[in-house]
């Protein structure tokens, strides 16, 4: 059940940072660089998702239940509008 939990988390986070909001546009900005380059992991869900997966593993069970419930909601409210 906490492997689930963790993908849930890693993929609820992800989803929010990259395309709620919008981590890579705002380092883009910053560093004056062209809006169609690319940021791997940073502007991938999918990629980004594996990472906070792999450091979710290692990190205490409480802590993917507070991304799973935090960013869980925000990604459920996008949805929702």
């Amino acid at each position: 059940m906490s492997e689930f939990l963790i993908a849930v988390a890693a993929f609820c986070t992800a989803y929010y940072l990259v395309n709620v909001v919008q981590v890579a546009m705002a380092i883009k900005r910053v560093l004056h660089l062209p809006p169609e380059k690319r940021m791997k992991p940073i502007d991938c869900v999918q990629c980004l998702s594996v990472w906070f997966a792999l450091i979710l593993y290692f990190l205490p069970i409480q802590v993917s239940a507070c991304l799973a419930v935090s960013f869980g909601a925000g990604f459920i409210s996008t949805k929702i509008k």
